[in-house]
């Protein structure tokens, strides 16, 4: 009888613990998957979003200006600059492809793939999901606007293999896991005790610990059955932690294919003029050491050089008879190409992810004394970013060759520096440069890269 009660017993806890196992492994593992899922969609449409605003807010001045080829560059560097982009194009108002990476579509208007809305942003851009006969896409559209009026489209295919991958990816490993799991611990069931209490309530403290997004090592009070089920669980939870950190992975990818791109737009702003071909490039190294010298952070570091990559940007607004003018500017040319500050700061403005190096373009040009432009700012109410960038800027100008003018040696460029200092220039950041250039490998580093 006893025994008979003992059996009916462990067998009422056995099935009540298998079902507590599933319900709430099957819950952490659907929680888990529908979190990855979301997080990694969220971050290839954001990228996305980005790639295509920052399209739209160079395109104007190239439309404007009937610049066919110059879209073309811009849609083609963007293409090979990000492995999973199928297609760019941007059209006019009534859908004409100008420019497309298929060049048999160019001139054509723009039919789209059966797709349906997935996401509408306010400021225009929208997001759909796309069939095609070769897979799935995302296609994210963003409106050309300038002063108000919309001018086109700009269009980028994503293919979702990637995505799709990923997803798969954790799903087969969420599922391994879970499957272990279930094996050992109905292994461990069938010989459960009186003492399953404790080591079940355990348990439950984990699953809720997961729930809520925390790694929790949970305390093994016994070395049966049950210890191993509880070990196990402890194995799932590394499991999700490491493919956590392999989503950490994906998104530092993606943000370096950010960095690529914004590199490639920040060469062909350079490439308007043959005399600052590798400018902005030089510049951003330069600022880079500046910053390192000082104690930046590896975070700030990062959003300086991009940056100091955009700071020209206002220069797509400035006419080429003023940009490439062989000899210095009369007063009017130079209020006009004065403006690039201002016109950089607008163009990043149209994009939301870019708008944190509004400040270091901005304000590039004021000076320590307050005399500069657009705003006037003086000594530490100059942004940082913006003051060493314009000491870097000023370096490369005066080591740099110009038809109008030789280039200095670093020595008389640093002695010229040194002139300004306290008036246009901190003289704190001043003397790190000259620290900077002294220095045998950074001053080899920087050579190096006059030289290219």
């Amino acid at each position: 009888m006893k025994t008979a009660l003992l059996t009916t017993v462990r067998f009422k806890i056995a099935l009540f613990i298998v079902i507590l196992l599933l319900v709430t492994a099957s819950l952490f593992s659907l929680i888990t998957l529908q979190t990855m899922n979301r997080h990694i969609l969220d971050e290839v449409i954001k990228r996305a979003e980005s790639l295509c605003k920052s399209t739209a807010a160079l395109a104007p001045y190239s439309i404007l200006s009937s610049d066919l080829l110059g879209i073309d560059n811009i849609v083609s560097k963007v293409k090979d600059a990000n492995t999973d982009v199928e297609y760019v194009a941007v059209t006019n108002a009534e859908m004409k492809i100008l420019a497309h990476t298929d060049i048999t579509r160019r001139g054509k208007t723009f039919i789209p793939y059966p797709r349906e809305t997935f996401k509408e942003n306010q400021d225009g851009t929208r997001v759909y999901e796309v069939q095609t006969a070769t897979g799935p896409l995302l296609e994210i559209v963003s409106p050309i606007l300038f002063n108000g009026k919309q001018m086109g489209n700009v269009i980028i295919g994503i293919n979702k293999s990637v995505l799709s991958h990923a997803q798969a990816e954790t799903r087969r490993k969420i599922l391994a896991g879970f499957g272990i799991t279930m094996l050992l611990g109905i292994g461990c069931i069938l010989v459960l005790s009186s003492v399953i209490t404790r080591p079940i309530k355990e348990l439950a403290r984990g699953v809720e610990e997961l729930k809520q997004g925390r790694q929790a090592e949970l305390r093994i009070y016994s070395h049966d059955e049950l210890g191993n089920l509880t070990a196990s669980f402890n194995q799932m939870t590394e499991l999700t932690t490491k493919q956590q950190e392999r989503l950490g992975t994906y998104a530092t990818e993606l943000e370096e294919a950010y960095v690529s791109t914004v590199k490639v737009l920040s060469a062909a702003i350079d490439a308007r003029d043959p005399y600052t071909l590798g400018h902005s490039t030089r510049v951003a190294t330069l600022a880079r050491s500046i910053g390192a010298a000082i104690g930046l952070s590896h975070h700030e570091l990062e959003d300086l050089e991009i940056a100091s990559l955009f700071h020209d940007v206002g220069k797509l607004k400035t006419p080429d008879c003023v940009l490439l003018k062989d000899g210095p500017l009369d007063p009017q040319e130079h209020r006009e190409i004065s403006n690039h500050s201002e016109s950089g700061a607008a163009i990043l403005s149209r994009a939301p992810s870019l708008q944190k190096y509004i400040p270091a373009v901005r304000h590039h040009h004021e000076w320590f004394s307050g005399e500069g432009y657009p705003d006037g700012l003086r000594g530490d109410d100059i942004p940082l970013h913006a003051a060493i960038i314009a000491v870097a800027d000023a370096f490369d100008a005066m080591t740099s060759a110009r038809p109008y003018k030789n280039a200095l040696s670093q020595k008389e460029a640093l002695q010229e520096l040194a002139l300004f200092a306290g008036r246009q220039f901190n003289p704190r950041l001043v003397e790190v440069l000259h620290q900077v250039i002294e220095s045998p490998s950074l001053a080899a580093e920087n050579i190096s890269i006059q030289k290219g």
